[in-house]
């Protein structure tokens, strides 16, 4: 009971998150010249935090058409046009998932590997800001966000700018807060 409870606890204030602070006004990504990502997407999480969950009711919130699949396996990527990893590890979601890190790293490296293959784009997303961060997150930060075509951060996560330098060049987009990654999400699809 006390489980259920602190699940139900975590959804809603989730959605009073994203639903509070997501603004009304649109605007194009800074980091992006045009939309390039367009549907079918899969979301999948990288690290197994409670991120991905996030970033799937900002995907709803947006009117995305998506899969959203924590476990996504890279026989799954060639069905999709775009695939949006949601990077951020937490040892607690690894566990519930029943993998540890090396097999979540090489499931990630799988689908990166599936999505280059098959031509399906690669949007990075990292919204748990500094709070997310650590060892943890920066290893799977270390070899996602170079794959990525496009990246959009929650900015104080990358105060000592690792999120920068580790996306090579790639452009990428800081929002202020998770409602504000919402709309950088929406502004990159055609």
């Amino acid at each position: 009971m006390k489980r259920f409870f602190l699940s139900f606890c975590t959804i809603i204030v989730l959605f009073a998150v994203v639903f509070c602070v997501v603004p009304v006004s649109l605007t194009q990504a800074a980091g992006l010249s045009e939309p390039i990502f367009e549907g079918p997407t899969l979301i999948t999480s990288v690290g197994q935090s409670a991120d991905g969950q996030m970033v799937k009711v900002l995907a709803q919130r947006i009117g995305l058409t998506f899969t959203y699949e924590t476990l996504a396996p890279a026989s799954a990527v060639s069905e999709y046009k775009t695939l949006i990893l949601v990077v951020g590890g937490s040892s607690k979601g690894l566990g519930a998932a029943g993998i540890n890190l090396d097999q979540e790293e090489a499931r990630a490296k799988a689908i990166i590997a599936a999505a280059r293959e098959s031509g399906t784009k690669i949007l990075f997303m990292h919204v748990g800001g500094e709070g997310r961060r650590g060892d943890l997150t920066d290893r799977f930060v270390s070899f996602t966000a170079a794959a990525a075509q496009y990246l959009i951060v929650v900015a104080d996560g990358n105060k000592d700018g690792f999120m920068t330098n580790a996306a090579g060049g790639a452009p990428i987009d800081m929002a202020d807060t998770v409602g504000d990654a919402g709309r950088l999400l929406k502004a990159a699809y055609k």
